[in-house]
């Protein structure tokens, strides 16, 4: 019989996502199973790749050596509801993930975006896995908006930042929240894209903050301060992602063998 585990929400924050890695990097160090996972937006795409079984230091590499100019194309037509069109990012998922479901997925995955229209959340929980990636990643008047269903679909970190809620419906592990959220810039902003991203943070952190009540564990890297588009910051990030969970550590293996004990 398999030891108990865990189940982890990887939340939404743009590069500073690349934490992810590390935190789950120390707990498959510590030999912790994960039994389930949920993600918004960067949260939704590493932890998809987790759950496909990519190599925690295979993806670590790919992280490390990804650019701006890897996953992004502009939009020079009008009307499309953002500048960056997606179709790099998808072609870089697809050497991973190309026509995998999530039925596919070595561990249960779960994927939260948000719809545009009427402002409800979405969780995608089969189908196919690059498409929900698209949705839960595509930062409102940054990237175009994804088209699924009939509905109208963009980041999910808008509606559900770290999305406890969808692991409580999936099953009965102990409950981590990851959060990569930002440290409110009070610089100078260098982009669109940045003040943007600083406008939907204000909006977000009082909803975290209601959201994630349930977590048993709730992780926050110290990544605070890193832009939401420094890639090249990788390595230094999943070290602030392994530093925060090898601190949370002892209280996670506390929760499993609680868990175990009562069987």
């Amino acid at each position: 019989m398999d030891q108990p585990g865990v189940a982890v929400a990887l939340g939404a924050g743009s590069a500073r996502g690349i934490a992810h890695i590390g935190v789950l990097q120390v707990l498959e160090s510590a030999g912790i199973r994960v039994e389930y996972v949920a993600g918004a937006s960067i949260g939704s795409l590493i932890g998809a790749l987790f759950a496909a079984g990519i190599d925690l230091h295979r993806l670590e590499q790919l992280a490390c050596s990804i650019r701006l100019k890897h996953i992004v194309d502009f939009v020079v037509l009008p009307g499309k509801g953002g500048v960056i069109q997606g179709e790099k990012l998808q072609e870089l998922l697809n050497v991973f993930l190309r026509g995998k479901t999530f039925g596919d997925l070595k561990i249960p995955l779960a994927i939260v975006a948000t719809d545009l229209v009427t402002g409800d959340e979405v969780v995608f929980r089969e189908g196919l896995v690059v498409g929900a990636i698209l949705a839960s990643c595509a930062i409102p008047g940054v990237f175009v908006p994804v088209r699924c269903a009939g509905r109208l679909l963009v980041d999910g970190g808008l509606i559900d930042r770290v999305p406890i809620r969808v692991l409580q419906e999936m099953g009965e592990a102990p409950m981590i929240g990851v959060d990569v959220g930002p440290n409110l810039r009070t610089g100078r902003f260098r982009s669109a894209a940045e003040v943007t991203l600083q406008a939907i943070d204000i909006m977000q952190e009082e909803i975290v903050r209601l959201k994630t009540r349930k977590a048993d564990i709730f992780i926050r890297p110290d990544v605070g301060e890193f832009s939401s588009v420094r890639l090249d910051k990788a390595a230094e990030l999943i070290q602030r992602g392994r530093d925060a969970a090898w601190e949370a550590l002892p209280q996670i293996e506390e929760l499993i063998q609680e868990r175990k004990i009562r069987g």
